[in-house]
């Protein structure tokens, strides 16, 4: 026979131990829904970065072909400001010679008046040269900005790593471990 005390608290504990179990029950769901949540985020975090990650590289290609399309384009404009110096030097050189020859001039003078059209049209294509020498330098600098851009922007979104997934996974599951078996160990010492 149980002492009248022990049978007295035996109905209720056995209500505490129903509430307890229901208590148990919502924690097991409550440590699930958060491992699932946990690993739903993860996912999701890793998504973005691949997504940031792709837009960065996408951004850096389109910058970079612009910046050598300009070039090509300034390429093409100096090919063609060179072309044109070398026909107006061409066309000053054979107006002088005809002038020259109608006047009936001949010599030193006549070769030095060509010499210098020659002169002209070589400096104005080694300015010509020099500037896009300039641009073309100015545009690989302007890619490694474009890169060091596109680094910065893929950096600054870190993918979650398998550990740190793990942890937010077991955190819940493990709390909801140690308050389960508490819980049971604190209704075996009240059954007598």
């Amino acid at each position: 026979m149980c002492p009248p005390l022990i049978a007295a608290l035996a109905p209720a504990a056995g209500a505490a131990g129903a509430a307890s179990g229901m208590s148990l029950a919502i924690q097991g769901i409550s440590a699930i829904g958060s491992a699932v949540g946990a690993i739903s985020a993860a996912n999701k975090q890793n998504e973005a970065v691949a997504q940031n990650a792709q837009s960065a590289k996408d951004a850096y290609f389109m910058k970079t072909r612009q910046a050598n399309l300009r070039v090509l384009q300034e390429q093409n404009k100096a090919s063609e400001m060179k072309q044109d110096a070398d026909l107006k030097a061409l066309k000053s050189q054979g107006t002088a010679i005809a002038a020259a020859a109608g006047g009936g001039v001949q010599g030193a003078n006549v070769d030095q008046l060509i010499n210098d059209f020659e002169r002209s049209e070589g400096v104005l294509s080694a300015r010509t040269d020099s500037q896009l020498k300039g641009m073309q330098a100015q545009n690989e600098m302007e890619k490694l900005a474009f890169q060091s851009e596109a680094t910065n922007r893929i950096n600054s979104m870190q993918p979650v790593g398998f550990a740190e997934t793990l942890f937010k996974v077991a955190a819940p599951i493990a709390g909801f471990g140690i308050d389960y078996y508490d819980t049971k160990a604190r209704y075996a010492s009240i059954d007598l």
